[in-house]
């Protein structure tokens, strides 16, 4: 015995099959959409949180570097102050040494607010040349020092936290 449908009762059974697999490949379809578009808001209200987020922080950093140079400029303030109280002074004879006695006082006042601030100067002097930390500005001839060795600085040069942002500008023994 075989259980083989007619064939007329096949091509009846088959459009009822192909229409509820249609009706599911339709349903699988419906549901890909609506979590395309699911993903697709979540992924836009990220990017807008991100875009805040961004916003944020470089405002935040703004006003974090204003108040930082708020405060350098705060602790300037005294020298210029005393600056100006040195230069509206009037210089008397004999006094000259005071005045100048004055004036070191002032800079080692605005040394020390720098400082503070994580400045410091580079005396080189006799140390290896470091392309890095010096600028060589001439070469000469010494019996004092080995070749290659910095033996004047011209100009001072200055660290920020211990990072390099003026070059001493020296002399090399050559």
């Amino acid at each position: 015995m075989t259980d083989k449908k007619p064939p007329e009762e096949q091509i009846e059974e088959e459009p009822a099959a192909v229409e509820t697999e249609g009706k599911q490949l339709q349903e699988d379809l419906d549901k890909a959409r609506a979590e395309a578009a699911d993903y697709l808001d979540n992924l836009q209200r990220l990017k807008a949180e991100f875009d805040n987020f961004r916003k944020r922080m470089l405002r935040e950093q703004s006003e974090f570097l204003s108040l930082a140079t708020q405060e350098i400029i705060k602790e300037l303030l005294p020298v210029v102050d005393n600056f100006g109280r040195a230069l509206a002074h009037e210089i008397e004879d004999g006094h000259l040494d005071d005045y100048k006695g004055g004036m070191q006082l002032v800079y080692n006042q605005l040394v020390d607010a720098l400082a503070k601030e994580g400045l410091t100067s580079e005396e080189p002097v006799g140390e290896p040349f470091d392309p890095a930390k010096h600028e060589a500005m001439m070469r000469v001839d010494s019996d004092e020092h080995p070749e290659g060795t910095v033996v004047a600085v011209l100009e001072k040069g200055y660290l920020l936290k211990g990072r390099v942002i003026r070059p001493a500008k020296v002399m090399v023994a050559g």
